[in-house]
């Protein structure tokens, strides 16, 4: 009878080891790197319409950014030329760190650059760590299978962020 028991508990240990380390039992960290699935998230955009990135159905382009950056400003004509090109075969969810910003100032960024693509405001810092976002801009590049499929640290030329647009879109 000790047997008996002694076996089932640890068949029942190892059950539960093996549920455990394979996720099932608890949610594994949803990390931010290329090759994995983009972790959703929602946030408000500064059209107070909530954005989900899963209901996104095209490739995306998550673009980190803060209204006191500097290679930001260079960026963001690129991106503006690139939505107008290209903004029905793909999106831009630009996502501004308020947690490092101040909301009036990211406003005020947009309108003088007159941005189109959803502005999404990340007031609590929560989405930035998640992508492990280091410094500004990155850039986080989906394809439409929700896969992140490259990851920019600093600012890119028009004719880099052009080719992985054009990458993003074809694949």
């Amino acid at each position: 009878m000790k047997k008996a028991f002694l076996a089932l508990a640890i068949v029942l240990a190892l059950i539960g080891y093996t549920l455990y380390t394979n996720g099932i039992l608890i949610k594994k960290e949803e990390k931010a790197e290329v090759g994995s699935y983009a972790p959703d998230f929602a946030l408000i955009g500064m059209n107070g319409n909530e954005h989900r990135l899963s209901e996104v159905k095209k490739p995306v382009l998550i673009n980190f950014w803060a209204s006191w950056c500097g290679p930001c400003r260079a960026e963001t004509p690129d991106l503006n030329r690139l939505y107008n090109k290209y903004g029905e075969k793909f999106e831009i969810l630009a996502v501004n760190v308020t947690v490092n910003d101040k909301e009036e100032n990211a406003k005020k960024f947009v309108h003088f650059f007159d941005i189109k693509f959803p502005i999404l405001f990340d007031r609590t810092g929560e989405v930035t760590e998640m992508y492990q976002v280091l410094g500004f801009p990155t850039n986080i590049f989906v394809d439409k299978s929700g896969k992140i499929v490259f990851i920019a640290n600093g600012l890119l030329s028009p004719e880099q962020l052009e080719r992985k647009v054009q990458s993003l879109i074809d694949s």
